[in-house]
């Protein structure tokens, strides 16, 4: 099924992979796995998503604009037949068109709608874990007019997905121990005021109130041990890398 060129793109790509800085942010990790997978394998249209209690956090996206993943996290995400809640997780790697858990309904209009006003045409993802526990997703989308997903994409993904659970886990656990107790809505907010932010713009860009910013912020000033914003940023200078 795989042509010679094929398996030398797999092999450059797990070669590449390997050889990732384990210590670098977590956002680019995750835009250089990204990169890497684009430039061997050829799919230009992803995002890394992180899976906490079997929801999406923290997307990562590479060519896909950042009003469309808001579009679908506020009003397509229950629809998508690939999302952590819709699939049975024995496949790590699934084709949108192979979900026998959701109702046609449901997919018919994911597709017809959200899909189709993005341009896109096709989804596939795959599931990562960490100690049998899963962890995050990387979606593939492709765009109306090009070849839909198939099993030759499988077997790609399949020759790699080991080699990336491998590395993101030693990234993972590279990352300085405070970030393990913040949850994903805190790391978000967190990354807002390190760009400086108010609290209103940030309550804009999570689509939440401002009172719940305020609340975050109190969590956060808590666990980094500090009473307000100016000591937050102060402090947070030894783990803005990994934010």
């Amino acid at each position: 099924m795989f042509l010679e060129n094929d398996l030398e793109n797999i092999l450059k790509a797990s070669y590449h992979i390997s050889n990732m800085n384990v210590k670098q942010s977590n956002e680019c990790f995750k835009h250089e796995l990204l990169q890497t997978i684009s430039q061997h394998l050829g799919y230009h249209h992803m995002l890394f998503w992180e899976i906490a209690n079997n929801e999406l956090t923290a997307p990562v996206l590479f060519n896909i604009e950042s009003h469309t993943i808001n579009d679908y996290l506020q009003r397509y995400k229950n629809f998508d037949p690939l999302h952590p809640q819709n699939i049975n997780t024995q496949h790590s790697i699934q084709l949108m068109n192979r979900n026998e858990v959701m109702c046609l309904q449901k997919q018919t209009h994911y597709k017809e709608v959200f899909l189709k006003e993005n341009r896109y045409e096709d989804e596939m993802a795959m599931y990562l874990r960490i100690d049998n526990k899963l962890v995050a997703v990387i979606g593939f989308l492709r765009k109306t007019g090009e070849k839909l997903f198939n099993e030759k994409d499988i077997l790609k993904l399949v020759y790699l997905k080991r080699n990336i659970e491998n590395m993101y886990s030693l990234h993972h656990y590279s990352q300085p121990s405070i970030l393990f107790e913040m949850t994903e809505r805190e790391k978000e907010v967190l990354s807002f005021v390190l760009k400086g932010l108010k609290n209103i713009d940030i309550a804009q860009q999570l689509f939440v109130s401002e009172n719940t910013i305020k609340k975050h912020l109190q969590n956060l000033y808590r666990k980094f041990q500090v009473t307000n914003r100016t000591q937050l940023l102060a402090k947070c200078l030894k783990y803005i890398d990994h934010v």
